[in-house]
């Protein structure tokens, strides 16, 4: 995932980045984030995605944790989690404080400082555009992983009709611009991806890259990217940590989410091992100097390295550990952010208007 921000770069600024990936040549580009696609629930449906599945594709990794705010700040700095320090959904910003980063909700830690990285936005000397909802323009996160770009609002997020007319509008004006598209996660996480309700919105973003490759400036490259994929986890594999006094117990700030939990601790061996003995087969169980390996190869500064869990725990198959602290976990079916490949593998799809 970090690869695709550079080459890019690469094709429309030549000098500025060298490309990993054959982007091919074009006068200008859209790139779509299309939240929670990944490669396996994809081709799984591939019947509902006929414009999708004719696209050219190849596979992406995404970072550890496989979460939103994680793979959306790699995509767009092209560093990796222990460089840029976005080290999951929620992760301790100071003592005592854990930050939510859809919500960036510690005014203490602003998110030109918690992710210093530039962006490719920045840095890339092309001028670049970034349609995400009118939710999202000014927000905690947008600030860390945007910058650079010029961004325009999304009102009426169903009215796809309408979206394609301001992408197309925007691309005109811009040569690289961004779209994010969050319907598809936010059904998994509510109906579970393999629901109806979850192909019927799959359909429509299939629908509107189709009327996007159809309406965009011919010349205009187009890519379909997803920053994670859905494991479904039925109501018998959740287990809620306050429930639970063997995991619990010693157990100071939780964060992360589900799938992959962080936990921070006076004593990460004494809970490492109880972690480690409970869950067994269920999780994969690490102290931090051993799980910075998942969070990427680059050597974190101290500041990141606080941000990682004492103890960071990567649950398997279709198991997920919850916390009352976060009770909005308790409604969720589709989670994801942990080393499977449903999780991590994203397509990079290719077409051209």
């Amino acid at each position: 995932m970090t690869d695709v921000m550079p080459s890019l770069i690469a094709c429309l600024s030549p000098g500025m980045a060298s490309g990993r990936l054959e982007i091919g040549a074009a006068e200008r580009y859209v790139l779509v984030l299309v939240d929670g696609l990944g490669w396996a629930n994809l081709y799984d449906e591939s019947s509902r995605a006929p414009v999708l599945a004719s696209l050219e594709a190849q596979q992406l990794t995404a970072p550890v944790p496989s979460t939103t705010a994680t793979s959306l700040t790699s995509l767009t700095t092209g560093v990796d989690p222990a460089c840029h320090g976005v080290v999951g959904f929620s992760f301790r910003t100071r003592p005592g404080v854990v930050l939510n980063t859809m919500a960036w909700d510690d005014p203490l830690s602003p998110p030109e400082t918690v992710q210093a990285e530039p962006t490719w936005f920045e840095k890339g000397g092309v001028r670049c555009a970034a349609v995400v909802p009118d939710i999202f323009v000014g927000s905690g996160l947008s600030r860390a992983y945007l910058r650079g770009a010029t961004l325009v609002g999304v009102s009426k997020e169903k009215d796809f009709a309408a979206r394609v007319r301001q992408v197309v509008e925007v691309a005109t004006e811009y040569p690289l611009t961004f779209v994010y598209e969050r319907s598809l996660d936010h059904v998994a996480h509510l109906r579970g991806w393999q629901s109806s309700s979850w192909r019927r919105t799959l359909a429509d973003i299939d629908g509107f890259i189709g009327a996007l490759l159809g309406s965009l400036p011919p010349g205009t490259g187009v890519l379909v990217t997803g920053d994670h994929g859905m494991v479904d986890v039925p109501k018998t594999h959740r287990v809620f940590i306050e429930d639970t006094p063997v995991l619990d117990t010693g157990v100071g700030l939780i964060g992360g989410e589900a799938r992959l939990r962080q936990l921070y601790t006076n004593e990460p061996e004494a809970v490492a091992a109880r972690w480690s003995e409970w869950l067994g087969s269920r999780g994969q169980v690490r102290l931090r100097a051993d799980a910075l390996e998942w969070f990427g190869e680059t050597v974190p500064s101290q500041a990141v390295l606080e941000r990682i869990g004492d103890v960071v725990v990567a649950l398997n198959q279709d198991w997920a550990v919850l916390t009352w602290l976060r009770p909005g976990e308790a409604g969720l079916i589709g989670m994801h952010g942990s080393l499977s490949h449903t999780e991590r593998v994203v397509p990079l799809l290719k077409g051209e208007s």
